[in-house]
């Protein structure tokens, strides 16, 4: 799935970010907090507008085995003879060991103009580091601001492709998904080939046709929160924990805070402010904690939270 065209560079660029995008790429882009998964759709979005420029170019993603195994400085101060400019994915900052994240920030107060690295960082420690380097643009988005990206741009793609997606399916794929652009992009290239004959796009099609961010579907499970169904709840949990991996959980996080927001504006089942706010504010507690604010692992801070909730 390509994103949507549109000379001029800004088509298709979700608001947040459009300020990124000028004549020429800074040396390095830093999305940290939860928009550590939009790493991608910057990196696809520089290098659309390349080729809208006649501008060659080409993208490497590197794992956290390549960064130690390769010499940084050989690699991005070697010039290329084929290209004009060189992007690279690189892994979450958080992920590297110390020395690599050092040996970054070393070449970063030097770089190559026509190197470009995209960096996502869910560590707090790191992204402080790299987004007061002055090569760095960087951007640390909340929750709401991922899925508002993510959402805008699903629209713009289906739009692309001659269907609508309304701005409530879109936000209701993204909490579905997870907020992460590659697998945005997944189920979006998966969506418009099952919708063939469809003129629209909407709930009914995601939930049939895209897989949920975890081993369950999360919105059964906030519904049964919601309904304050102790023992279904639970039970969904464990069987969701059973066969989650770390991203899952801040999908589901995402997926409650959803129904519960849908609630309380009225759609569907009534939910009081006072417990809607207990939720949310237990859903915070999780977030932050998954962030390093807690040694817990994410099933123990969901676990004690839910049985709180559901005492």
């Amino acid at each position: 799935m390509n994103p949507p065209g549109g000379h001029g560079g800004q088509a298709g660029v979700p608001p947040l970010l459009r300020s990124w995008f000028g004549d020429a790429p800074s040396p390095a882009y830093l999305l940290g907090g939860d928009g550590a998964g939009l790493a991608d759709l910057v990196a696809e979005l520089w290098m659309r507008r390349f080729g809208e420029q006649g501008i060659a170019a080409d993208l490497t993603r590197w794992t956290p085995a390549d960064l130690e195994r390769e010499s940084l400085e050989a690699v991005w101060r070697t010039p290329s003879f084929f290209v004009r400019y060189r992007l690279f994915i690189l892994p979450d900052l958080g992920d590297l060991k110390k020395g690599v994240r050092d040996g970054i920030l070393a070449y970063l107060s030097a770089p190559d103009p026509t190197v470009v690295l995209v960096l996502p960082s869910t560590d707090r420690g790191a992204t402080r580091s790299f987004s007061s380097v002055p090569a760095v643009r960087s951007a640390v988005l909340r929750e709401e601001q991922a899925a508002s990206v993510l959402a805008q741009f699903t629209v713009s793609v289906a739009s692309g492709a001659g269907k609508e997606l309304s701005e409530d399916a879109a936000a209701f794929l993204v909490r579905w998904v997870g907020l992460d652009y590659s697998r945005i992009r997944e189920e979006m290239e998966k969506l418009l080939s099952f919708g063939a004959d469809r003129k629209e796009i909407g709930e009914e099609e995601i939930r049939q046709v895209c897989v949920a961010g975890g081993a369950i579907d999360p919105f059964a499970l906030a519904e049964k929160l919601v309904r304050e169904d102790k023992r279904g709840c639970i039970t969904l949990f464990r069987q969701f924990a059973a066969g989650a991996e770390s991203a899952d959980y801040h999908a589901l996080v995402g997926a409650v805070a959803w129904v519960v927001r849908k609630r309380l504006a009225g759609q569907g089942t009534g939910l009081s402010p006072r417990r809607g706010g207990e939720i949310l504010t237990a859903m915070s507690w999780i977030d932050r904690g998954m962030k390093g604010e807690s040694r817990l692992s994410p099933e123990q801070l969901f676990e004690i939270r839910l049985l709180k909730l559901l005492a």
